[in-house]
């Protein structure tokens, strides 16, 4: 005669072979869901809603920048505390200038500032910097010129970058 003797079976709960197989498609979920909200809540703007406009605007600033290598004009940022200088050569008659500094990795920490002339080439404004390289662009309703400047040094500036 046989007997055969059954193991007393366990609950499934108490078995490891169920959480391991959900454990690994759940952990994947909460990863997943991790990822989706980092990719969120520091999203990138790539793409502007304004992209036609930002188009037509780049043709503008085509015709400022040939219009001062008509010119021969250049000129040169510096900063002395926070005094930012802009130098034109040739001197250039307009009161006030543009000037934009826009900062590499924070677009929330450019600036824009209007710089009033204090001699003939000579226009100066007041701003507190970072120590970053800023990409400097500087325009008059006629002209535009452009270069990269790190505070503390100067740098040239010349139509187009």
């Amino acid at each position: 005669m046989r007997t055969s003797q059954t193991l007393p079976s366990k609950p499934w709960w108490k078995e490891p072979w169920p959480w391991i197989l959900i454990g690994l498609p759940g952990s994947v979920v909460v990863a997943s869901l991790i990822t989706v909200s980092i990719a969120f809540t520091h999203a990138d703007s790539v793409v502007t809603d304004h992209y036609y406009t930002k188009g037509l605007e780049v043709g503008v600033n085509i015709d400022k920048e040939l219009h001062a290598r008509a010119m021969h004009l250049q000129g040169q940022v510096d900063q002395t505390g926070q005094e930012l200088t802009v130098e034109l050569e040739p001197a250039v008659r307009d009161a006030v200038i543009s000037l934009r500094l826009r900062h590499p990795y924070a677009p929330g920490r450019d600036l824009h500032l209007t710089l009033q002339r204090v001699a003939l080439g000579r226009y100066v404004g007041r701003a507190v910097t970072d120590a970053v390289r800023y990409t400097v662009t500087a325009e008059s309703a006629q002209w535009r010129l452009s270069g990269v400047w790190k505070p503390g040094a100067a740098a040239p500036l010349k139509p187009g970058v």
